[in-house]
C-alpha cells in the first residue's frame, strides 16, 4: 500500500541535488589540493598542474636521460644489423625515436596524468581512413611545389651514372633504395611530430589556447631546422609555416598520426621519387635526379624545393583552403574521440 507518511518523510529528509562543477579538460580534481602548501604558484599553474615552462623542461631533461640509455641498448644491435647487411643502417632517427617516446609516456601519463587524445594519440586518431588522408596530402604537395618549379623551367630531370652497386644487382635498384630511405625518414618525421604537434602542442594549448599551440609549434619547428646544411632566414620562414600546415593537419583531423604520414610523405617524395635535397641532406638514389637551378627564393637552393618560393605558395594556398567551408569538409576526417 502507499504510505503517505513515509512519503513525507522521504521528502523532508531529501538532500538538495546539486550540479558539479566543471572541470577543465584534463585537469586534475582541485580536491586532491586542499593545503595552499600543495600548489605554490611559481611551481603550479592550477593545483595539480605543473606550469608549461616545469612540463617542458622535465620533458627535455627526461629526454637526456632516455637518450644514452636508449642509444647504448640499440647501437649495438643497429651494428650487427648493418654488418649483417653489408652496409650501414641509420641508428640515429630511430634512437631519437625511442628516447622521445619514452619521454613522452613520463611526460604525458606520470607528470601531467592525462591520457592520449591531449596529444591527438587517442583510440580513433589511428584510423585508416585519417592516416590516409595525411599521407596523400604530403605528396600532394610536394608534387604541386615541384611541378611549378618545372612550369618555370627551374626544375629537370637529369640522369646518372648509378654509384649504388652494380649494374644488375638489387642494391641499385630503386626498390631496396626507397626503402632504405624510408627507414630513416619514417621514424624521424615521427620523433618531430611527437616533439613539436604532440607534446609542446599539448602544454601550449593547456597554457594559453590553441592560438598559442599554432604559433609556438610552428616557431619552433622552423628554428630547430636552422642548424641543417644551407639552412638561412628564408628557408627557415619557409619551414615555419610548414609547421602552421603540419599543425592544421593535427587540429583539423585531431590525429597526429595524420600529421605524420603528411611530413614523411612530404619528405619521401622528395627523397626516394623526386632525387632532390631534404632539408639540406641529400640522399643517394639510383638511376636519375632532379635538379633544380634558378634564384635561391624561388626553389629553395641547397636546402631543397621545401625551402623555396614553390613550396611557400603551395603550403599558403593549402593553408588558406583548410580555413575556408570547401577545406574544411575536406579535412572532415576528424576522429571522435
Amino acid at each position: 500500500m502507499w504510505n503517505a507518511s513515509a512519503d513525507a518523510d522521504l521528502t523532508l529528509t531529501a538532500s538538495p541535488v546539486t550540479v558539479p562543477r566543471p572541470v577543465r579538460p584534463f585537469a586534475i580534481e582541485p580536491d586532491k589540493w586542499r593545503a595552499p602548501a600543495d600548489g605554490p604558484r611559481w611551481l603550479y599553474a592550477q593545483p595539480g598542474r605543473l606550469r608549461a615552462i616545469w612540463r617542458l623542461t622535465a620533458f627535455g631533461l627526461a629526454l637526456l636521460v632516455f637518450q644514452p640509455v636508449t642509444e647504448s641498448i640499440l647501437a649495438p644491435l643497429f651494428g650487427v644489423m648493418s654488418r649483417a647487411v653489408g652496409e650501414p643502417v641509420a641508428a640515429y632517427p630511430w634512437i631519437t625515436l625511442t628516447s622521445v617516446v619514452a619521454a613522452l609516456v613520463l611526460a604525458l601519463r606520470v607528470i601531467d596524468e592525462v591520457p592520449w587524445r591531449a596529444a591527438a594519440l587517442g583510440e580513433g586518431t589511428w584510423r585508416p581512413r585519417v592516416l590516409l588522408f595525411g599521407l596523400l596530402l604530403g605528396a600532394a604537395a610536394i608534387t604541386f611545389t615541384v611541378v611549378a618549379l618545372w612550369a618555370t623551367g627551374s626544375a629537370h630531370i637529369q640522369a646518372v651514372s648509378d654509384s649504388l652497386g652494380a649494374v644488375g644487382t638489387e642494391s641499385n635498384t630503386w626498390a631496396p633504395s626507397a626503402l632504405r630511405v624510408a627507414m630513416v625518414l619514417a621514424p624521424a618525421a615521427l620523433w618531430e611530430e611527437l616533439v613539436f604537434r604532440g607534446y609542446l602542442w599539448s602544454v601550449a594549448e593547456d597554457a594559453g589556447g590553441v592560438a598559442l599551440a599554432r604559433w609556438a609549434t610552428a616557431v619552433a619547428f622552423g628554428a630547430v631546422h636552422v642548424l641543417n646544411p644551407g639552412a638561412g632566414l628564408w628557408s627557415t620562414a619557409v619551414v615555419t609555416l610548414a609547421g602552421f600546415c603540419l599543425g592544421a593537419v593535427r587540429e583539423r583531423t585531431g590525429s597526429l598520426g595524420a600529421a605524420w604520414l603528411a611530413h614523411f610523405a612530404w619528405n619521401w617524395v622528395m627523397a626516394a621519387v623526386l632525387h632532390v635535397p631534404v632539408s639540406g641532406m641529400s640522399f643517394e638514389m639510383p638511376g636519375y635526379r632532379t635538379v633544380v637551378r634558378g634564384a635561391t627564393w624561388w626553389t629553395g637552393g641547397e636546402w631543397g624545393p621545401e625551402g623555396g618560393g614553390a613550396a611557400l605558395l603551395v603550403m599558403s594556398g593549402a593553408l588558406l583552403l583548410s580555413m575556408q567551408p570547401a577545406g574544411l569538409r575536406l579535412f572532415r576526417t576528424r576522429s571522435s574521440v
